[in-house]
């Protein structure tokens, strides 16, 4: 995957771009509530990188292989 940094930092940057409209939209949001949901956001960002989706596909092997 050669654009392997640049896709995961644009998704990240709309993820937080799309919190803050949120949060002017909707003032009750508490600013705990919108790191909480952007660290969770951030974890399924990099669950879907190269080398965590090739550590699961070796899990995988050995889940097979036993």
């Amino acid at each position: 995957m050669k654009y392997f940094p640049y896709v995961h930092l644009i998704a990240l940057i709309v993820g937080g771009i799309v919190l803050l409209i949120l949060k002017k939209k909707y003032q009750k949001m508490r600013n705990r509530e919108l790191i909480i949901i952007f660290i969770l956001y951030l974890i399924l960002v990099a669950l879907f990188t190269e080398p965590v989706m090739d550590y699961a596909k070796k899990i995988m092997l050995l889940i097979q292989l036993h």
